[in-house]
């Protein structure tokens, strides 16, 4: 267990993962003739997918450290956090670039923006690329921890933008929105309720206890 932790925890996994994952569904097909008969419009999807699973792949590793506080494999990929979010932003700049190229002309770009679901993506890309930006550990000390942490926050909103971006973008998307979305839900629900509900249930189970026996007390004295 050691040893896959100190691998699954070393810089080097998680950029060849990272890289490997563009090589294996981008590079890959596109030298073996793998992208079909629209190679750019398969490119746009492929980039959109991946861009919005290395999302909620950031997004789930923190309620997974909550919940599982004592897996050395969850605290070992829970390192990676910075460094998938800003592929998570790479992989959306792709994305967003391949949409250029496919409108073709200036014409093309600025007409596909009247389409409410390209809004709703070009939202979700220029906060993760702020998020981009600034992860780094000058910006740390520069906003301070707590505001940017408080920064940060706003991945969960970028989340919710680009999977409704993702529902709302073709016939059949939803199918693959929701795969995403369910299990993070369920991931977060869980979190909350680990961190603030069974404590504060606690709390009131063991108060009530208490002035039971405090009520016991007194009548036995009485």
């Amino acid at each position: 267990m050691k040893t896959a932790e100190k691998i699954i925890g070393h810089r080097a996994f998680a950029l060849s993962a990272i890289v490997g994952v563009g090589v294996w569904f981008l590079v890959i097909p596109a030298f073996t003739g793998g992208l079909g008969a629209d190679p750019l419009d398969r490119l746009l999807h492929t980039t959109g997918e991946i861009a919005i699973w290395t999302l909620g792949t950031v997004l789930s590793l923190t309620p997974l450290r909550v919940l599982f506080p004592k897996s050395r494999i969850v605290n070992a990929l829970n390192r990676h956090r910075r460094y998938i979010g800003v592929s998570s932003c790479i992989y959306g700049l792709l994305h967003f670039t391949c949409h250029i190229l496919y409108q073709g002309t200036l014409d093309a770009l600025l007409a596909s923006f009247s389409k409410a679901f390209i809004w709703f993506g070009f939202t979700g890309l220029t906060i993760l690329v702020i998020l981009a930006l600034t992860s780094n550990n000058w910006m740390v000390r520069k906003l301070g921890a707590k505001n940017w942490k408080r920064l940060h926050r706003l991945a969960y909103l970028a989340a919710v933008i680009l999977i409704y971006h993702q529902s709302i973008a073709g016939k059949g998307h939803w199918y693959i929105a929701r795969w995403l979305l369910f299990p993070l839900l369920a991931l977060q629900l869980a979190r909350i309720a680990k961190t603030w509900l069974f404590p504060m249930l606690h709390k009131v189970l063991v108060g009530n206890g208490l002035s039971l026996r405090s009520r016991d007390a007194s009548s036995q004295k009485s």
